[in-house]
């Protein structure tokens, strides 16, 4: 079987001394989330109909673009068996390997919502300018509307989150890791390569609660056992600067950054100074906002001007994969 670094069209970056092609694809919408609507949302649940309605799609992006790298998200749910599936028989067709960037939740006990201390946490940095950006985000809009959270919800939460103290809630502070089921879920990956490993955001809460000894060993498991460790965040002007102040040690950081500040917070300009002040590794997430950045605005400046080392893009057509790719590829070939 040819090898992913063998298979890539794009260029190569290196992360904690892990080569992986720039261009990873993403998840979604194989997970049936396009964060743009719910009606869209459906389309993509009745599209899939077993893993091989994914190759059929997958297929392609490997076969004529060159796309040798993919995320991978272990869950429950029968989208996520079939997506698993549906990278095996890809290369077994292709005889190409995809390299797979990893990423779980954090499973813990009891299940905890740290929105609400992160809105208090986010208001205190940024004041009315988070609420603002909070409140507008396309991407929670989205969330809104498919949770069918009314007005009325939104202000309770608001008024209940900017009222909570600053020091980290109780429920942080005793929640427990269910280090069993990290294990069953990174075990599903056995066979694949794994050269690089991106936490979603869930792993926010040991950094919420200073819990940083805790995060530190796990993140020591986890570089053990794939290489490397990036943690994941939907708030990096919070929480990249946390981790830093605490001395944990990650290989790198995987956030949204895109031109339009999509799901950047507290505010896109915090978000972005966190990146700057970094010396790791980001691997882009929402590169294209959810579909609502064009590609060729997108990647010219998650690339050029902010300086990524990668970029996560979701695709779930052969039209998609035309333009973005082909975007992708314009920005990242020297002229």
């Amino acid at each position: 079987m040819r090898g992913y670094l063998e298979g890539s069209t794009f260029p190569l970056t290196e992360i904690s001394g892990k080569k992986v092609p720039q261009i990873i694809l993403g998840t979604h919408p194989f997970d049936g989330t396009t964060y743009t609507s719910v009606e869209r949302d459906q389309k993509y649940l009745e599209q899939w109909t077993g893993p091989q309605s994914m190759v059929d799609v997958m297929k392609p992006i490997v076969q004529r673009f060159g796309v040798t790298a993919s995320r991978g998200f272990p869950s429950n749910s029968k989208l996520s068996r079939w997506h698993q599936e549906a990278l095996r028989l890809t290369m077994e067709e292709l005889d190409t390997e995809i390299a797979i960037v990893l990423g779980s939740i954090l499973p813990r006990t009891p299940r905890l919502d740290t929105s609400r201390y992160l809105y208090r946490l986010s208001f205190k940095m940024a004041g009315k300018d988070f609420q603002k950006t909070w409140q507008a985000d396309p991407i929670n809009q989205y969330w809104f509307k498919y949770r069918n959270t009314t007005e009325s919800e939104i202000d309770a939460l608001i008024t209940e989150a900017t009222a909570l103290p600053l020091a980290p809630p109780p429920e942080l502070k005793n929640a427990e890791v269910d280090y069993e089921r990290l294990e069953s879920l990174l075990n599903r990956w056995k066979g694949f390569n794994v050269p690089i490993y991106a936490s979603n955001e869930t792993w926010e809460f040991l950094v919420l609660a200073q819990r940083f000894d805790e995060l530190q060993e796990l993140a020591t498991l986890i570089k053990k056992r794939f290489g490397t460790f990036l943690l994941g965040t939907h708030y990096a002007g919070i929480i990249i600067p946390m981790v830093e102040a605490a001395g944990v040690t990650v290989d790198g950081y995987s956030t949204p950054v895109n031109a339009a500040g999509i799901l950047m917070f507290p505010t896109p300009t915090l978000a972005l100074k966190a990146l700057q002040a970094t010396t790791k590794p980001i691997i882009a997430i929402k590169p294209l906002g959810g579909g609502r950045v064009p590609p060729n605005r997108a990647f010219p400046y998650i690339f050029h001007e902010i300086g990524v080392h990668a970029a996560m893009v979701g695709i779930g057509s052969i039209e998609e994969a035309e333009e973005t790719l082909n975007a992708a590829k314009t920005t990242l070939t020297p002229s």
